[in-house]
């Protein structure tokens, strides 16, 4: 007999792990959950997974987003992205955010998604350093052209 992915996750936080992956049944255990923020534990979460695979029947009821909410470490994966065709995670971001954020977050939330996935993946320090100044680079241009876009628009709807 084989054990329950519950009993998988105190296994993975009592032998050290530094993320769980499919942390979706995570938040029936608050006292897994409070060692999970004390250590810093990645909570790996497949928002269009488990929409697809009716885990929630409603992504805004998706328990990740009390962990969201709660400012837990959280990592946005596809799951199996060959079976399900998705190469980037830009849709599981945009998903994630829009079903699963409170309504107070903003862009700071969706750069801290980004960030963790750094901080959390499986790239030595050195790779770590590299890849988020080139992303930080990429982000910085990409806020320059909202911020651009958006103060034309605010011009264009004030002079009319």
């Amino acid at each position: 007999m084989g054990t329950t992915s519950d009993e998988n996750l105190f296994d993975a936080i009592l032998l050290g792990t530094k993320r769980i992956g499919h942390g979706y049944s995570l938040v029936k255990y608050p006292h897994l959950l409070k060692i999970v923020k004390e250590k810093k534990i990645a909570i790996e979460i497949n928002p269009i997974s488990n929409q697809v695979l009716r885990l929630v029947d409603d992504i805004r009821n998706h328990p990740a987003s009390i962990l969201l909410t709660d400012d837990y470490p959280i990592v946005i994966s596809s799951d199996d992205p060959s079976f399900w065709g998705a190469k980037p995670l830009s849709h599981d971001f945009y998903y994630a955010f829009l079903g699963m954020a409170s309504a107070r977050q903003d862009l700071r939330a969706i750069k801290r998604l980004i960030l963790n996935s750094f901080d959390y993946s499986s790239l030595n320090d050195m790779e770590k350093i590299h890849a988020k100044k080139i992303w930080k680079d990429k982000w910085n241009t990409f806020i320059k052209e909202y911020l651009h876009e958006r103060s034309l628009k605010t011009v264009i709807e004030v002079v009319n």
